[in-house]
């Protein structure tokens, strides 16, 4: 079995967001990848007419781009914006109120930041609602729209994620961009192209909507799961969680033409009819139009940090030195990048975009949360009769969705034919029916679903978790001539010792602030001790179940968030636990 990775969970702050165009459009965020990235220099090259690529000699050192039709915006690293470039309608007056930014985006008109605060703010064209000029109302942020985490522009639209994972969407509608698919669910990153709207969604399932005369939201049905996505005029493009990259749409001009020489990549952007992919290796790469020098990369870019887009101009972030020691961020972020998100912790820390409450030099949302991605190994011979079991060792459990990959090659291409997957004593599903059969090219796959309930209660006493995977009775085991096998992957946020209430807080910080108890000064919340110990009553690990222990579970009494003293695990503490707690009273068994 392939070794579980940690790669830490990406901040709210720091998912991607894309778009604008043209004409035209950008990617993530209105013209341009939002993506976080080490602080560093800004290039730009391609179409200049308006100045758009002439860097302010001022600048300085920047940890965000964007690009919109014809205007940059970039956010330094004091969490100020700067725009230069055209300003027809005062997309690059930067509002002199603005304050403090930790992300930016772009619109073929607008300009758009979210503050640190949470709030979204827009300027330039559409700060009234006249169609019948460029204003459709994409700077006018809806009152209600509440704190968010990422945002992103399409050419006359604004779309930005809220803190709950809601999608909300304003501007042009004309083909329907603006119309947030009521069953959406919640998502981790957004794009906007001329009038086309795409989101990945919490589980990595990428969704699309609005005009789509070119394609542009005919998702691949084998895309599989993604981080984040981009969009150009009229086409989209994903970055799957493997790093490949994929396009479709409108390919004019080979926009969508991925060339097969690319390699893993960490982020993508799209300008109006050109695509920019950065990869894992600092490189940055182009296809697509290029009539005015936008994918010519310059031979002295060097290692970069992130990209984005205008309509026909390419921006970059390179040499990046955050914490300016001399030494370039990318040969210093082994151990130093909790989060993999392409910035050392210590400038995070430092912009407090990252919490470390106990000034360890670790960023606390590391300490809490661990992200877990499993492979399984490959069990070869697939067919009825022949059940396979995955048996993942010392599991983590979680406090949140678990993805559950299931892959195959064989007999599945009807209805009838499936495989069976069951965890636990909850969790029960189907996969792979309906696919088809011996495929040649990527094998039959479905993304399932576990809840946190399903998920831990598949992982028994010993610690290990079981994931049976049985064929139905019409699958035929000799079907394929090439044999047949099923493989799987598992990928979710563990929850960590460091936070065992799971109320967001670092356990030894809220120790420290007097907040939670540690009577036996053992580093443990004493309201956590039953999480760890085989008397599961005895709260303050005082060796017997008594009115200490009575005495802290009707403290808690009707709380929810609390699953030390949550004793039959139903999400709150009632009756149910005084209950439990009275029949082990006395001196614990153990």
């Amino acid at each position: 079995m392939a070794q579980s990775k940690y790669t830490g969970r990406p901040s709210p702050l720091l998912l991607k967001s894309g778009l604008v165009a043209a004409f035209l459009a950008g990617t993530g965020v209105g013209l341009a990848a939002q993506n976080a990235h080490a602080d560093g220099i800004v290039r730009c090259w391609g179409y200049n007419y308006y100045g758009e690529c002439d860097v302010p000699a001022d600048l300085g050192k920047c940890s965000r781009v964007a690009g919109g039709g014809n205007h940059t915006i970039a956010l330094r690293s004091d969490g100020n914006v700067r725009c230069w470039g055209r300003n027809a309608y005062g997309e690059s007056n930067t509002p002199s109120d603005l304050g403090t930014c930790s992300s930016i985006a772009g619109g073929f008109y607008h300009s758009i930041a979210l503050r640190i605060d949470g709030t979204v703010r827009c300027w330039g064209a559409g700060t009234t609602n006249n169609t019948s000029d460029a204003n459709f109302g994409q700077s006018i942020v809806p009152p209600d729209l509440g704190p968010c985490s990422s945002i992103a522009g399409g050419i006359y639209h604004s779309i930005a994620i809220r803190i709950d994972g809601s999608v909300r969407c304003w501007g042009r509608n004309d083909e329907g961009q603006c119309n947030t698919p009521v069953d959406l669910g919640t998502c981790s990153s957004v794009a906007g192209g001329d009038r086309h709207t795409i989101a990945v969604r919490s589980n990595g399932i990428v969704r699309c909507w609005g005009g789509n005369y070119f394609g542009q939201c005919n998702v691949p049905p084998d895309l599989g799961p993604c981080s984040s996505v981009a969009g150009g005029f009229h086409h989209s493009i994903a970055l799957r969680t493997d790093g490949i990259v994929r396009c479709w749409g409108w390919n004019y001009i080979g926009q969508c033409n991925t060339p097969a020489n690319v390699a893993k990549c960490s982020s993508v952007a799209g300008g109006g009819m050109h695509t920019i992919a950065l990869q894992s290796d600092g490189n940055v790469r182009c296809w697509g139009d290029n009539n005015y020098g936008q994918c010519f990369t310059p031979s002295d870019l060097g290692i970069s940090s992130s990209v984005a887009a205008g309509a026909f101009h390419t921006v970059a972030i390179t040499n990046p030195d955050c914490n300016n020691n001399g030494i370039n961020d990318s040969t210093e972020l082994s151990g130093n990048d909790c989060d993999v998100n392409g910035i050392h912790d210590s400038c995070q820390i430092a912009s407090q975009t990252l919490e470390d409450c106990n000034s360890n030099g670790l960023a606390d949302q590391c300490e809490k949360e661990v992200q877990i991605s499993i492979d399984s190994e490959r069990f070869a011979t697939v067919g009825y009769g022949y059940n396979k079991v995955w048996a993942v060792s010392n599991a983590v459990r979680t406090e949140s969705t678990v993805t559950l990959t299931i892959r195959g090659h064989g007999d599945f291409s009807a209805e009838a034919e499936f495989i069976r997957v069951r965890g636990g004593v909850s969790y029960t599903a189907q996969a792979l029916g309906g696919t088809f059969d011996c495929g040649t090219g990527l094998p039959s796959t479905t993304i399932l679903t576990l809840s946190p309930q399903e998920f831990n209660t598949s992982i028994g006493n010993d610690g290990v978790l079981r994931l049976f995977m049985e064929a139905s009775i019409a699958v035929n085991p000799n079907l394929c001539a090439d044999g047949t096998w099923i493989e799987a992957s598992l990928d979710y946020i563990g929850a960590r010792p460091a936070d065992c209430n799971a109320n967001g807080l670092l356990d030894s910080c809220e120790i420290a602030a007097g907040y939670s108890p540690d009577s036996n000064q053992n580093g443990v919340i004493d309201t956590c001790e039953s999480l760890l110990l085989d008397c599961p009553t005895d709260f303050n690990q005082s060796g017997s179940t008594d009115g200490a222990d009575l005495g802290i579970l009707l403290a808690a009494w009707g709380a929810a968030g609390q699953p030390g003293v949550d004793l039959n695990h139903d999400g709150i503490i009632n009756g149910a636990d005084l209950g439990a707690l009275l029949a082990d009273w006395g001196v614990c068994a153990n």
